[in-house]
Protein backbone atom coordinates (compact mmCIF):
# COMPACT_ATOMS: atom_id res chain seq x y z
CA UNK A 1 0.00 0.00 0.00
CA UNK A 2 1.61 3.51 -1.36
CA UNK A 3 2.50 6.06 1.43
CA UNK A 4 0.14 8.24 -0.62
CA UNK A 5 -2.92 6.00 -0.62
CA UNK A 6 -2.79 5.92 2.93
CA UNK A 7 -2.42 9.81 3.45
CA UNK A 8 -5.65 9.75 0.79
CA UNK A 9 -7.88 7.33 3.56
CA UNK A 10 -6.48 9.26 6.59
CA UNK A 11 -7.54 12.29 4.77
CA UNK A 12 -10.89 10.89 4.29
CA UNK A 13 -11.54 10.01 7.90
CA UNK A 14 -11.69 13.33 9.22
CA UNK A 15 -15.19 12.68 8.12
CA UNK A 16 -17.01 9.17 9.73
CA UNK A 17 -13.95 7.08 11.08
CA UNK A 18 -16.04 4.20 10.77
CA UNK A 19 -17.41 5.02 6.88
CA UNK A 20 -13.25 5.38 6.38
CA UNK A 21 -12.92 2.14 7.62
CA UNK A 22 -15.36 -0.25 5.93
CA UNK A 23 -14.77 1.29 2.50
CA UNK A 24 -11.29 0.59 2.53
CA UNK A 25 -12.10 -2.82 3.79
CA UNK A 26 -14.58 -3.82 1.08
CA UNK A 27 -12.52 -2.12 -1.71
CA UNK A 28 -9.36 -3.88 -0.45
CA UNK A 29 -10.36 -7.44 1.34
CA UNK A 30 -10.19 -8.90 -1.98
CA UNK A 31 -7.06 -7.31 -2.62
CA UNK A 32 -4.49 -7.41 -0.11
CA UNK A 33 -3.76 -10.12 2.77
CA UNK A 34 -5.52 -9.25 6.26
CA UNK A 35 -2.15 -8.53 7.76
CA UNK A 36 -1.52 -5.49 5.24
CA UNK A 37 -5.33 -4.62 5.93
CA UNK A 38 -5.12 -4.25 9.54
CA UNK A 39 -1.25 -2.37 9.44
CA UNK A 40 -2.73 0.13 7.63
CA UNK A 41 -5.96 0.63 9.71
CA UNK A 42 -4.26 0.35 12.59
CA UNK A 43 -2.07 2.98 11.58
CA UNK A 44 -4.92 5.32 10.74
CA UNK A 45 -6.26 4.19 14.47
CA UNK A 46 -3.12 5.44 15.96
CA UNK A 47 -2.51 8.72 14.11
CA UNK A 48 -5.75 9.52 14.68
CA UNK A 49 -6.88 8.69 18.65
CA UNK A 50 -3.28 9.64 19.56
CA UNK A 51 -3.92 13.20 18.96
CA UNK A 52 -8.40 13.14 19.90
CA UNK A 53 -8.59 11.08 22.96
CA UNK A 54 -7.34 13.04 25.85
CA UNK A 55 -4.45 11.36 27.77
CA UNK A 56 -3.49 9.00 25.49
CA UNK A 57 -0.92 11.35 23.30
CA UNK A 58 1.44 11.64 26.42
CA UNK A 59 0.76 8.26 27.20
CA UNK A 60 1.85 6.01 24.02
CA UNK A 61 5.65 5.49 25.51
CA UNK A 62 7.28 2.08 26.15
CA UNK A 63 4.72 -0.59 27.59
CA UNK A 64 1.46 1.42 27.06
CA UNK A 65 2.46 2.32 23.75
CA UNK A 66 3.34 -1.37 22.75
CA UNK A 67 -0.19 -2.08 24.35
CA UNK A 68 -2.26 0.46 22.67
CA UNK A 69 -1.29 -0.31 19.32
CA UNK A 70 -1.26 -4.72 20.22
CA UNK A 71 -4.97 -3.56 20.87
CA UNK A 72 -5.48 -1.89 18.05
CA UNK A 73 -4.37 -4.06 15.95
CA UNK A 74 -6.40 -6.86 17.53
CA UNK A 75 -9.51 -5.02 16.92
CA UNK A 76 -9.05 -4.08 13.39
CA UNK A 77 -8.39 -7.83 12.74
CA UNK A 78 -11.91 -8.28 14.41
CA UNK A 79 -13.59 -5.84 12.92
CA UNK A 80 -11.92 -7.08 9.08
CA UNK A 81 -13.25 -10.75 9.87
CA UNK A 82 -16.43 -8.85 10.62
CA UNK A 83 -16.23 -6.31 7.49
CA UNK A 84 -19.46 -8.16 5.55
CA UNK A 85 -21.77 -8.30 8.76
CA UNK A 86 -21.65 -4.88 9.28
CA UNK A 87 -21.94 -3.11 5.82
CA UNK A 88 -24.74 -5.60 5.59
CA UNK A 89 -26.16 -4.35 8.81
CA UNK A 90 -25.61 -0.75 7.44
CA UNK A 91 -26.74 -1.21 4.30
CA UNK A 92 -30.28 0.23 5.19
CA UNK A 93 -29.36 3.04 8.02
CA UNK A 94 -29.79 6.29 7.43
CA UNK A 95 -27.01 8.72 7.47
CA UNK A 96 -28.21 10.02 11.16
CA UNK A 97 -28.22 6.44 12.19
CA UNK A 98 -24.56 6.28 10.74
CA UNK A 99 -23.20 9.11 12.67
CA UNK A 100 -24.69 7.82 15.87
CA UNK A 101 -22.52 4.44 15.24
CA UNK A 102 -19.78 6.40 14.33
CA UNK A 103 -20.02 7.99 18.03
CA UNK A 104 -21.13 4.67 19.10
CA UNK A 105 -17.64 2.95 17.26
CA UNK A 106 -15.19 5.95 18.90
CA UNK A 107 -16.45 4.99 22.20
CA UNK A 108 -16.23 1.27 21.91
CA UNK A 109 -12.00 2.32 20.45
CA UNK A 110 -11.69 4.00 24.51
CA UNK A 111 -12.05 0.70 25.99
CA UNK A 112 -9.98 -1.19 23.37
CA UNK A 113 -7.61 1.33 24.44
CA UNK A 114 -7.05 0.69 27.73
CA UNK A 115 -7.92 -3.10 28.06
CA UNK A 116 -5.44 -5.11 29.45
CA UNK A 117 -6.57 -8.81 28.28
CA UNK A 118 -6.03 -8.56 24.47
CA UNK A 119 -8.65 -11.32 24.22
CA UNK A 120 -11.25 -9.65 26.00
CA UNK A 121 -11.17 -7.66 22.44
CA UNK A 122 -13.35 -9.82 20.57
CA UNK A 123 -16.05 -9.58 22.95
CA UNK A 124 -16.00 -6.12 22.87
CA UNK A 125 -16.06 -6.35 18.71
CA UNK A 126 -19.24 -9.03 19.10
CA UNK A 127 -21.19 -6.04 20.91
CA UNK A 128 -19.87 -3.81 18.57
CA UNK A 129 -21.85 -6.00 15.91
CA UNK A 130 -24.65 -6.12 17.24
CA UNK A 131 -24.87 -2.06 17.99
CA UNK A 132 -25.01 -1.78 14.06
CA UNK A 133 -28.08 -4.61 14.14
CA UNK A 134 -30.03 -1.76 15.76
CA UNK A 135 -32.13 1.14 14.51
CA UNK A 136 -31.22 3.33 17.64
CA UNK A 137 -29.04 2.86 20.50
CA UNK A 138 -28.43 5.44 23.02
CA UNK A 139 -24.58 5.93 24.71
CA UNK A 140 -25.83 5.18 28.15
CA UNK A 141 -26.57 1.68 27.40
CA UNK A 142 -23.29 1.15 25.37
CA UNK A 143 -21.66 2.85 28.20
CA UNK A 144 -22.99 0.58 31.21
CA UNK A 145 -22.77 -2.61 28.94
CA UNK A 146 -19.00 -2.07 28.39
CA UNK A 147 -18.71 -0.53 31.66
CA UNK A 148 -19.53 -4.03 32.94
CA UNK A 149 -17.39 -5.84 30.41
CA UNK A 150 -14.25 -3.83 31.26
CA UNK A 151 -14.33 -4.70 34.95
CA UNK A 152 -14.78 -8.36 33.87
CA UNK A 153 -12.06 -10.76 33.58
CA UNK A 154 -11.33 -13.51 30.92
CA UNK A 155 -12.23 -15.87 33.82
CA UNK A 156 -15.66 -14.20 35.27
CA UNK A 157 -16.54 -14.27 31.34
CA UNK A 158 -15.80 -18.28 31.32
CA UNK A 159 -17.48 -18.64 34.39
CA UNK A 160 -20.46 -16.51 33.16
CA UNK A 161 -20.44 -18.42 29.44
CA UNK A 162 -20.45 -21.64 31.71
CA UNK A 163 -23.51 -20.72 33.62
CA UNK A 164 -25.13 -19.57 30.74
CA UNK A 165 -24.42 -22.83 28.51
CA UNK A 166 -25.76 -25.03 31.82
CA UNK A 167 -28.71 -23.19 31.22
CA UNK A 168 -29.70 -22.34 27.91
CA UNK A 169 -27.68 -24.52 25.30
CA UNK A 170 -29.11 -27.65 25.88
CA UNK A 171 -28.11 -31.51 23.93
CA UNK A 172 -24.85 -29.29 23.83
CA UNK A 173 -22.20 -32.74 24.70
CA UNK A 174 -18.98 -30.49 24.45
CA UNK A 175 -20.17 -27.61 26.86
CA UNK A 176 -17.33 -27.26 29.62
CA UNK A 177 -18.13 -28.26 33.33
CA UNK A 178 -16.98 -25.91 35.59
CA UNK A 179 -13.58 -28.44 36.26
CA UNK A 180 -12.91 -27.39 32.91
CA UNK A 181 -13.04 -23.82 33.48
CA UNK A 182 -11.05 -24.36 37.17
CA UNK A 183 -8.36 -26.23 35.49
CA UNK A 184 -8.24 -24.09 32.49
CA UNK A 185 -7.77 -20.88 34.55
CA UNK A 186 -5.86 -22.34 37.39
CA UNK A 187 -8.39 -21.92 40.48
CA UNK A 188 -8.77 -23.64 43.65
CA UNK A 189 -13.05 -24.32 43.99
CA UNK A 190 -12.80 -21.04 46.80
CA UNK A 191 -11.35 -18.60 43.60
CA UNK A 192 -14.23 -20.49 41.76
CA UNK A 193 -16.75 -19.91 44.40
CA UNK A 194 -15.19 -16.06 44.53
CA UNK A 195 -15.39 -15.48 41.19
CA UNK A 196 -19.36 -16.26 41.14
CA UNK A 197 -19.56 -14.04 44.00
CA UNK A 198 -17.65 -11.07 41.94
CA UNK A 199 -20.68 -11.89 39.25
CA UNK A 200 -23.08 -11.48 41.66
CA UNK A 201 -21.90 -8.37 43.21
CA UNK A 202 -22.19 -7.08 39.58
CA UNK A 203 -25.67 -7.96 38.87
CA UNK A 204 -24.89 -10.16 36.05
CA UNK A 205 -26.27 -13.55 38.76
CA UNK A 206 -28.47 -13.67 41.29
CA UNK A 207 -29.49 -15.97 44.25
CA UNK A 208 -32.87 -18.20 44.04
CA UNK A 209 -33.78 -19.78 46.86
CA UNK A 210 -34.55 -23.60 45.30
CA UNK A 211 -36.66 -26.77 46.39
CA UNK A 212 -39.57 -27.44 48.11
CA UNK A 213 -39.95 -24.52 50.37
CA UNK A 214 -43.17 -25.55 51.61
CA UNK A 215 -41.86 -28.83 51.69
CA UNK A 216 -39.50 -27.10 54.43
CA UNK A 217 -42.23 -25.25 55.88
CA UNK A 218 -43.59 -28.60 57.06
CA UNK A 219 -40.72 -30.05 58.15
CA UNK A 220 -40.17 -27.11 60.95
CA UNK A 221 -43.17 -27.14 61.86
CA UNK A 222 -43.39 -30.87 62.30
CA UNK A 223 -39.92 -30.83 64.44
CA UNK A 224 -41.82 -28.29 66.70
CA UNK A 225 -44.67 -30.49 67.15
CA UNK A 226 -41.88 -32.99 68.77
CA UNK A 227 -40.27 -30.38 70.55
CA UNK A 228 -43.31 -29.48 71.96
CA UNK A 229 -44.43 -32.94 73.08
CA UNK A 230 -41.14 -33.39 74.76
CA UNK A 231 -40.78 -30.25 76.84
CA UNK A 232 -44.62 -31.62 77.79
CA UNK A 233 -42.90 -34.95 78.85
CA UNK A 234 -40.05 -33.21 80.51
CA UNK A 235 -42.08 -31.25 83.02
CA UNK A 236 -44.98 -34.50 83.63
CA UNK A 237 -43.40 -35.68 86.78
CA UNK A 238 -45.47 -39.20 86.18
CA UNK A 239 -43.84 -39.52 82.78
CA UNK A 240 -41.04 -42.03 83.64
CA UNK A 241 -40.15 -43.50 80.13
CA UNK A 242 -37.00 -42.80 78.18
CA UNK A 243 -37.31 -39.26 76.38
CA UNK A 244 -37.58 -39.10 73.12
CA UNK A 245 -34.36 -38.40 70.84
CA UNK A 246 -35.18 -34.80 69.34
CA UNK A 247 -33.91 -34.49 65.18
CA UNK A 248 -32.79 -31.35 63.67
CA UNK A 249 -35.04 -30.70 60.64
CA UNK A 250 -33.99 -31.49 57.39
CA UNK A 251 -34.21 -28.49 54.99
CA UNK A 252 -34.33 -29.20 51.08
CA UNK A 253 -34.16 -25.35 49.96
CA UNK A 254 -30.80 -24.03 48.86
CA UNK A 255 -29.81 -20.91 48.08
CA UNK A 256 -28.31 -20.88 44.58
CA UNK A 257 -26.83 -18.69 42.47
CA UNK A 258 -28.55 -18.33 38.53
CA UNK A 259 -28.14 -15.98 35.83
CA UNK A 260 -30.17 -12.95 35.98
CA UNK A 261 -32.19 -11.20 33.44
CA UNK A 262 -29.53 -8.48 32.85
CA UNK A 263 -26.60 -11.33 32.81
CA UNK A 264 -28.44 -13.57 30.12
CA UNK A 265 -28.88 -10.57 27.82
CA UNK A 266 -25.35 -9.72 28.98
CA UNK A 267 -24.32 -13.00 27.26
CA UNK A 268 -26.00 -13.04 23.93
CA UNK A 269 -25.07 -9.49 23.31
CA UNK A 270 -21.45 -9.62 23.87
CA UNK A 271 -20.46 -13.89 23.35
CA UNK A 272 -20.75 -15.62 21.04
CA UNK A 273 -22.01 -18.74 22.34
CA UNK A 274 -21.95 -21.05 19.21
CA UNK A 275 -18.22 -20.48 19.01
CA UNK A 276 -17.65 -20.27 22.98
CA UNK A 277 -19.44 -23.95 23.03
CA UNK A 278 -17.13 -25.42 20.52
Amino acid sequence: MSKDRKEDIQGAGKGLVLDTILNVGSETAAEIAKESFTSLISGILVDTTSSLIPGVAGAVHGYKRVRFERNITAFTEQVFSNIDVILVNLESKTREQKEQIDQLFNIVLDYVIDEQQEDKIQYMVNGFLNLTDHEQVSDDFVLTYYDVLKELRMVDISVLSLMFNSRYVLGNHSTESFRDVMERHGLSYEQYQSVRGNLKRIGLLVTKTDLNVTDDLEEIVKRFKELYDYLDKVTDPKYKRTLPKLKLPKLKSKENLELSKFGSEFVRFFINIEEESV
